[in-house]
C-alpha cells in the first residue's frame, strides 16, 4: 500500500482552511485601512475649518484695530451687535447663513467650501483700575467679543471660535 493513498485529501482541507484565514485577515486589514483613511480625511477637514475660523477671528480683530471711529453696535451695521438682554448667546441667535447678519471673511482660503463668517459684540465698558473719578468721568476700557464660524471642505466640519479684544 502506498503512503500517499492513506492521506485521502487532508491537504485539500488544510489548504482551504488556511485560504479562509488569509482572506479574513485581508478583509479585516482593508476595513482598518479604510477607517483610518476616513479618520485622516475628517481630521484634515476639521483642521481646515479651524484654520478658517482662526482667520475670520483675525479679520475681526483687524477690523477693530484699523477702524478709527467705530460705528454703533446696534445691528445697523452688518455683524456688529450688543450682547442679548435675554441672556442667550448672540452666536446662537444669529443666522450664520444670512449675509445681512454676519460679516464675511475678506480674503479667499483654499480647501474651504464657504467663506468663514464672524460677528463682533460690544461688551459693557470696564472702568480702568485706579482711574480718578474727580473729573466726573472715569476712564474705561472697551472690550469686544468676536465669534467666528467656519466650515471645512464639507459642511460636516463646523468650528466656532471666540476671542476677546480690548481697545
Amino acid at each position: 500500500m502506498n503512503h500517499y493513498q492513506k492521506q485521502k485529501g487532508v491537504v485539500l482541507i488544510v489548504s482551504l482552511v488556511l485560504l479562509v484565514l488569509v482572506t479574513l485577515i485581508s478583509v479585516s486589514s482593508m476595513k482598518n485601512t479604510i477607517l483610518e483613511e476616513k479618520m485622516a480625511g475628517n481630521f484634515k477637514d476639521r483642521n481646515s475649518a479651524f484654520q478658517a475660523a482662526e482667520a475670520a477671528l483675525r479679520d475681526g480683530e483687524n477690523y477693530l484695530f484699523i477702524t478709527t471711529i467705530l460705528p454703533l453696535f446696534n445691528a445697523s451695521t452688518v455683524g456688529l451687535y450688543q450682547p442679548t438682554s435675554a441672556g442667550e448667546a448672540r452666536w446662537d441667535v444669529v443666522t450664520w447663513t444670512d449675509s445681512t447678519q454676519v460679516r464675511t471673511y475678506s480674503s479667499s482660503l483654499a480647501d474651504i467650501k464657504t467663506a468663514p463668517k464672524y460677528i463682533i459684540e460690544e461688551l459693557p465698558p470696564v472702568p480702568v483700575e485706579g482711574s480718578s473719578l474727580e473729573a466726573g468721568v472715569a476712564q474705561e476700557n472697551k472690550y469686544y467679543r468676536i465669534t467666528s464660524q467656519a466650515t471645512g471642505n464639507t459642511d460636516q466640519a463646523k468650528v466656532w471660535l471666540q476671542s476677546t479684544y480690548k481697545r
